[in-house]
């Protein structure tokens, strides 16, 4: 047999044994992968109980029934921006990279941006939806609003810089993380349906993505762990250690400890 032949159910085994461990993980993923694939079905036929969402959405004309809001909606418009919050992963990443003294955070931050943008910007691309304001939820009209990428940075950068700063950062507050990242998320697809600047399917879209693509970074760090060099010398020691009781049997004898032997 081929070394393929073998490799083959061995990363099928490893690939199982993954799913099961973090079944929690796995679940999420499936979910927001059907999720997506409903949301998807609905924009490309144009039709659907989202699509009348998107209309009613946009016929509410909030920016305009509100218009003392709309700059208070465009400052907070900025935590969804690429350029801010992803300089500010990016530092706190490579603060936890030089006293973690591994690349492990720089790389999913580098990960997460090209990601993002790379997935985002294709399906503007191939999509084509023109904004609410053209009145036209159909696809290949000639412009690049779905997903929002808006809803899709601050489900992704907020929630790996808080993920980062806990897993290495020793921040202990994973409850108020959670609960800040979802807020955040909430507060930004409000602040673009207040906007009318994307159909609510875009905005579902977006955080679907950012969901998805958070999940699978938090689930490849926690399957693969950097190695640093604290882990390095620990196991080092280790394997010292199995091959110094190896070497001599003497040592996994019971001794006695100081006060029994004064005693």
């Amino acid at each position: 047999m081929t070394a393929g032949g073998w490799r083959l159910p061995v990363v099928v085994s490893r690939l199982g044994t993954t799913l099961v461990t973090h079944r929690h993980a796995a679940w999420r993923l499936a979910f927001c992968a059907a999720l997506f694939v409903v949301v998807m079905v609905q924009v490309w036929t144009n039709s659907g109980l989202l699509i009348t969402a998107d209309h009613v959405g946009h016929e509410l004309g909030l920016v305009d029934r509100v218009p003392w809001l709309e700059p208070i909606a465009l400052a907070l418009d900025h935590i969804g921006q690429r350029e801010p919050i992803g300089g500010l992963m990016l530092g706190c990443a490579a603060t936890l990279a030089w006293y973690r003294h591994t690349w492990r955070p720089i790389t999913l931050c580098v990960v997460a941006i090209l990601s993002v943008n790379l997935i985002v910007g294709t399906l503007k691309l191939t999509t084509g939806r023109v904004k609410p304001f053209f009145d036209k939820t159909a696809l290949f009209e000639g412009g690049m609003i779905f997903p929002s990428g808006h809803t899709a940075n601050v489900v992704l950068t907020w929630g790996l810089l808080f993920y980062l700063l806990i897993a290495y950062g020793g921040a202990r507050r994973k409850r108020a993380a959670v609960w800040t990242t979802v807020g955040l998320s909430l507060l930004m697809g409000a602040i673009t349906f207040f906007l009318d600047t994307h159909w609510i399917t875009d905005i579902i879209a977006g955080w679907i993505i950012g969901g998805i693509l958070l999940e699978l970074l938090v689930l490849y760090d926690t399957v693969r762990p950097p190695i640093t060099k604290d882990l390095a010398s620990r196991y080092l020691m280790r394997q010292q250690g199995a091959i110094g009781n190896r070497s001599s049997p003497a040592r996994d004898i019971e001794r006695p400890a100081p006060s029994e032997r004064a005693a």
